[in-house]
């Protein structure tokens, strides 16, 4: 911990695909880019009567993890805001609601350049809590980052009310990225006038420090509703803070630059209390994530979706009690793991910050405000769609509200509402003006961290654009770690131009840690094993241009790419591409694998067909039946019978034999179902897409 307080220098701002080619089916591919973010339209706030102005709008000041003190102005009525940094520079710019989480509003900056925007924030009573796209301390030329910020108006002026027994975490930047982290206890007394913290590696409680580590500084009172704190050992020894009323509590804040030695510091601190409730925060810590944490006496759950667009959870072990001389509303966090941290919270705020010492988290900090109401139905957030139109697009879902947005690779939204279908327990019909047909089959099912259905997506390569519902698959657990890849895969495809359709179908095989695919290009479906050597084409696998999507290129001729990715649906990997093909005619693709395996269990899967039918699925070792109803309200019924690929062919693969020269291959996995017409025109470019009940 630091042996000293440091002066307090800084100045104020003003106010103011795809897959590769298919064996059966064949070859090329190419890739699409992923984009997403969060914003809807700004939305009028509830604090607002109608005919006057919000009561959040204005001047809020900023306390940043990046060690600067900042100004913040908002205006809720015209979803804007202005931050002026400690230098006096301003970055201005527009802010919405994100309909996923209500009450969490998006940064728009055109400093912002990551795959997701992070830079978010949500509001109580005179308290911003969020995150922004800072200057990264010290760096030259400027770059900036989403980090953490706490912003107040409301700061206790009388002496006499900022005393108390307060929790204080810090962290601090130096030059050349070197970062650290202080937990330590501290106390305000004498009606204002006397400030005591102690400076040990051990963290005691303030009556327990021992005299040697104690710290007294005298307290009077400094400009703009600040206190000025001094070493009475040595008065160089100065720092200002001041202490915000958030929730009903005091909290301690502090923020600034250092000269010697060079740092930007960040304080804040929450009263000492021996309650420690199970809470739900919402915010942002300093890797950029923004989401959730639910904190109880035995865990840390943390979800949240990083700058890179990633979505996942944490969950960390947290000490059920503190240590006999620790402070109360201190808990250690993951101190069997190798990420270490320490946890406080109070009234409105929740804190982590990274263990001092610890490489893997020194620096850390991140920062919620609880959230007191209903829980959030855990399925809502963002999904990455893999359409059989050939797109790749961003699924934004409220079940709480009911509403979706769908967005395209160009930025196109469609949006609207959706409902649950009675008929059908667990599938939801999306409402949607593309919808013109007597029956409305666009509908999805959910899956963990996984979404199966249909919607009315453009369809593929026609001019001028019109819509046909279509199945998708969207996941927000995409594999990010190459070496998760490897596996066995049977990959069904279909490939779609203007005036028709073809089918891919084969297995695929991707090995040596995700780093080389195999494809067995073979008019005959053999399993990669017994593809004859003159069949097997070799692809290397490297990063795609998104932490979630990987790039194929074939060995043996280039030109031959594509890009991928890899679901983890159920416990199980799910191959997923679609794009473009800049081919002659040019065409749309899309593929899915499926893992190989050597069951066929019984199962019942409902979903979507690209004849636009919605319906239910039953599956045994021999037989295949489905029932649906199609775009004009007609139903139908399907059956035929199911067949093995031979001793040479996939384990997990089987001939689907109907009435007439209709032959399909369909293939199952834990949750999905899916099968591919044969490449007979009859058949050829027809898709079913399920999730298994």
């Amino acid at each position: 911990m630091r042996k000293r307080m440091t002066r307090y220098l800084a100045s104020w701002g003003m106010v103011a695909l795809l897959a590769a080619c298919g064996g059966g089916g064949g070859g090329g591919g190419s890739g699409l880019s992923l984009s997403s973010g969060g914003s809807g339209k700004p939305e009028v706030a509830a604090a607002k009567t109608l005919g006057t102005a919000d009561a959040r709008n204005g001047s809020y000041r900023v306390y940043a993890a990046n060690g600067t003190q900042q100004q913040l102005s908002v205006d809720f009525d015209a979803g804007s805001y202005t931050m002026t940094d400690n230098l006096g520079a301003a970055e201005s710019g527009t802010f919405a609601e994100d309909f996923t989480e209500p009450g969490t509003y998006v940064f728009a900056s055109g400093r912002i350049t990551t795959a997701a925007n992070t830079s978010r924030f949500r509001v109580t009573t005179d308290t911003i809590v969020g995150a922004f796209p800072f200057q990264t301390a010290y760096s030259s030329p400027a770059a900036y980052a989403a980090q953490p910020f706490v912003a107040a108006r409301d700061f206790v002026t009388t002496a006499a009310l900022i005393d108390g027994t307060y929790n204080r975490f810090s962290v601090t930047r130096s030059p050349g990225g070197v970062q650290d982290s202080t937990i330590l206890s501290m106390r305000l007394s004498g009606s204002g006038t006397v400030l005591e913290f102690c400076n040990d590696s051990i963290i005691y409680k303030i009556d327990l420090c021992p005299a040697a580590s104690k710290r007294t500084y005298a307290v009077t009172p400094g400009v703009d509703n600040a206190w000025v704190a001094t070493n009475v050992a040595n008065s160089s020894d100065v720092a200002n803070f001041r202490v915000a009323r958030i929730g009903g509590q005091n909290v301690y804040l502090g923020g600034g630059v250092s000269v010697s030695p060079a740092q930007q510091f960040m304080r804040i601190g929450l009263p000492e209390s021996s309650s420690w409730p199970t809470t739900r925060g919402i915010g942002s810590s300093t890797t950029g994530s923004w989401g959730t944490n639910l904190i109880s006496t035995t865990s840390s759950v943390r979800t949240s979706t990083g700058t890179d667009d990633t979505f996942g959870t944490l969950t960390m072990p947290v000490d059920s009690t503190a240590y006999t001389n620790q402070p109360l509303g201190i808990r250690g966090v993951n101190f069997t793991g190798a990420s270490k941290y320490f946890a406080m919270q109070a009234g409105e705020l929740s804190v982590l910050v990274g263990a001092r010492n610890n490489t893997a988290t020194q620096g850390y900090i991140q920062l919620n405000l609880i959230d007191t109401g209903a829980t959030p139905d855990a399925r809502n957030g963002r999904y990455k769609v893999y359409a059989t139109n050939g797109s790749r697009q961003t699924l934004a879902l409220n079940l709480d509200s009911k509403r979706y947005e769908m967005t395209d690779a160009a930025g196109t939204v469609a949006s609207g509402s959706f409902a649950e279908d009675t008929a059908e327990p667990g599938s939801f019909i999306f409402a949607s003006s593309r919808i013109t047909s007597a029956a409305n089959t666009a509908r999805f099912r959910f899956t963990t961290d996984t979404v199966v259905g249909a919607f009315p997506f453009a369809v593929a390569q026609v001019t001028p654009e019109s819509y046909a519902v279509r199945p998708f698959v969207a996941s927000r657990a995409l594999v990010k770690t190459q070496s998760a890849l490897d596996g066995t895969y049977n990959r069904l495809g279909i490939n779609m131009t203007a005036t028709g359709g073809d089918s891919s179908i084969t297995q695929i095989q991707i090995a040596n840690g995700g780093t080389v695919l195999y494809l067995c290009n073979d008019n005959v479906i053999y399993r990669i094993d017994n593809c004859p050597s003159a069949s097997v084409l070799t692809y290397t696998v490297s990063a795609g241009t998104t932490v979630d999507t990987w790039r194929i290129v074939n060995v043996a001729n280039p030109s031959d790419n594509g890009t991928f990715a890899v679901a983890r649906v159920g416990s199980e990997n799910i191959y997923l591409s679609a794009g473009n093909v800049a081919s002659t005619p040019p065409r749309s693709v899309f593929r899915i694998g499926l893992p190989e395996r050597a069951t066929w269990p019984t199962v019942i899967a409902r979903g979507s067909a690209t004849s636009g039918g919605w319906g239910s699925t039953g599956l045994d070792a021999s037989y295949y039946t489905r029932t649906q109803t199609l775009p004009d309200g007609t139903s139908a019924t399907l059956a035929a019978t199911l067949g093995s690929m031979g001793t040479n062919g996939p384990l997990n693969m089987r001939a689907a034999t109907f009435i007439g020269p209709n032959y399909h291959f369909a293939s199952q996995s834990s949750k999905l179902f899916a099968m591919v017409g044969s490449r007979n025109p009859a058949t050829a470019g027809t898709m079913e897409i399920d999730l298994i009940d």
